[in-house]
C-alpha cells in the first residue's frame, strides 16, 4: 500500500528516473535497475527567524503551503508581525525578525490510486500523490566509486521575504517580489491516458 498525501502545489515537470534496487536472490545479493515516472512538485516553506548582531539566535514556526503554492511566506509574516509587536522590535532595534522563505522542487509518484483522484477531482480541490519509496536508490558516482542514494528534492533558492528592519510598504514588496520571481503560471498537462 503507498503513502498517500493530498497537496495542492504545483507540477513543475515530470521525468523517469532510472533506480537502483539490491535484494537477496538465492542467498546472492543481486542489482536491479528500472525505470518511473518521477511528478516534480515545486514547493516552498517559511520560517520564523530571529537575528541579533548578523547570527541567528532562534528559529520559530516553521509554515508550509498547506493552503495553497507559496501560501507559506503570507501566513508567516502576520505572525511575524504579531511577534515584533509583541516584543516591541522596530526598524532600529538591534534584534531583527525575520521571515525566510525556502524554494524546492519534490520527487513523487502518482500511483493509480492517485491518479484517479487527479483525474477526476474538481479544479480547486488538492492532487494526490506518493511519497518516493526509501528503497527506490539512484545510483552516483563519488570519488570514481558507484554508490546509491535516497532520492532527495532540489533545493531552489532560500531567500528574506519580510524584515522587521524595514517598513510596511518595503516588506510588501519584497513578499510581492519574491511571489512573482517564483510564480508557477501553466500547470503540466495531465498524462492523456485515464485508468
Amino acid at each position: 500500500m503507498q503513502n498517500l498525501f493530498y497537496s495542492a502545489c504545483p507540477v513543475v515537470r515530470r521525468t523517469t528516473e532510472t533506480f537502483v534496487e539490491r535484494l537477496m536472490v538465492g542467498g546472492e545479493r543481486q542489482t536491479f535497475h528500472f525505470d518511473r515516472e518521477i511528478v516534480w512538485l515545486q514547493e516552498s516553506e517559511a520560517v520564523l527567524r530571529f537575528v541579533h548582531g548578523g547570527k541567528e539566535i532562534k528559529r520559530g514556526s516553521t509554515h508550509t503551503d498547506f493552503y495553497g503554492y507559496l501560501s507559506a511566506a503570507e501566513h508567516l509574516v502576520d505572525e511575524g508581525e504579531r511577534t515584533a509587536q509583541a516584543f516591541g522590535v522596530t526598524t532600529e532595534s538591534s534584534l531583527a525578525i525575520e521571515v525566510v522563505a525556502r524554494l524546492y522542487q519534490r520527487p513523487v509518484i502518482e500511483p493509480d490510486e492517485a491518479r484517479r483522484h487527479n483525474l477526476t477531482k474538481p479544479a480547486n480541490h488538492k492532487a494526490r500523490w506518493g511519497y518516493v519509496p526509501d528503497d527506490w536508490r539512484k545510483e552516483v558516482l563519488v570519488d570514481g566509486e558507484t554508490i546509491s542514494r535516497s532520492f532527495a528534492q532540489i533545493e531552489l533558492a532560500e531567500e528574506v521575504v519580510w524584515t522587521s528592519k524595514q517598513t510596511a510598504e518595503a516588506n510588501q514588496a519584497m513578499l510581492a517580489a519574491f511571489q512573482a520571481r517564483w510564480a508557477v503560471h501553466a500547470a503540466l498537462p495531465e498524462p492523456a491516458e485515464a485508468l
